[in-house]
């Protein structure tokens, strides 16, 4: 069973560093490392020069930077060309226990009789020594953190959809392997490292707070959540009533994010898709 880890990294050596350290360190080794570098321009590129003198070590670059969104699927793409069977996918800042693959491993194995598996998650936890447990449960959307998707599911689903650059795109993909009747499982003997920068820092206006995120992001998380559910019209409807107001909330709260929610409410409406806000000049 060839086993790829896929990492999609961008502007963080140090945090790739410490995670390609993690992935050299599984008891079960990925029988390759894929990382996908998002047009890095700090020393990112260097790092990975050298280590792409390792057997098992690839790097896809890409000429701009695509979001996570479309690194996860050039990536992917890449993986299955390469004869991967499993694709275990993560950013550049999680990490993974050491024997997180040889979970994953050893349970793709015991359910390899069931067709309807599309995806097998890791546990996301915030702290590196927390308690695994022998459990596998049914999960209704993961995240693309320890998501290990088969060459068969993407065969059938396709690949992660390269328009919503960044959030969300791993929600449309669980729901569209879900849609075509594949079960995602949660492996809570897998066990990832990946703290949740959003909820660390918080800004504050009585009475509301929001996560301390670069205004930009802002415009993200409105479309994308807004184009994530238009299959589903219940949770969709709710959503844009939610949002209608929610834009307001931010706007009071950090007054800079306000054409950026306003505007992401807006294209999402409409199914906007595409780099639309560039990192690098975040202006309209």
């Amino acid at each position: 069973m060839k086993i790829t880890a896929l990492v999609v990294t961008y502007n963080r050596v140090e945090w790739l560093k410490r995670n390609i350290k993690a992935l050299l360190n599984q008891s079960r080794l990925p029988d390759e490392i894929l990382v996908v570098d998002n047009a890095s321009t700090d020393s990112t590129r260097e790092f990975l020069s050298t280590m792409e003198k390792e057997k098992r070590f690839f790097v896809k670059r890409l000429k701009e930077n695509l979001g996570g969104s479309g690194g996860f699927s050039r990536g992917l793409k890449e993986a299955i060309e390469r004869g991967a069977e499993w694709v275990w996918m993560m950013d550049d800042d999680a990490l993974p226990y050491r024997n997180a693959l040889e979970e994953l491993e050893k349970h793709i194995k015991k359910f390899k009789k069931d067709e309807n598996i599309g995806a097998f998650l890791s546990k996301l936890v915030k702290v590196p020594n927390a308690t695994p447990k022998e459990k596998v449960s049914l999960s209704r959307v993961g995240t693309f953190v320890g998501f290990t998707v088969s060459s068969k599911t993407v065969q059938k689903v396709g690949l992660p959809d390269e328009g919503f650059f960044i959030y969300a795109d791993d929600y449309e993909y669980s729901m569209r392997i879900r849609h075509n009747g594949l079960k995602l499982l949660r492996v809570h003997s897998s066990l990832i490292e990946h703290k949740d920068w959003i909820r660390q820092k918080r800004i504050f206006r009585f009475p509301f707070s929001k996560p301390a995120i670069p205004p930009w992001k802002v415009y993200y998380i409105f479309r994308n959540a807004l184009n994530a559910t238009k299959d589903s019209k219940l949770i969709h409807t709710a959503l844009k009533s939610y949002f209608f107001v929610d834009r307001y909330v931010w706007a009071y709260v950090s007054p800079e994010t306000k054409p950026y929610a306003f505007r992401g409410f807006e294209d999402g409406i409409k199914g906007v898709k595409g780099k639309i806000v560039d990192p690098r000049n975040p202006k309209w």
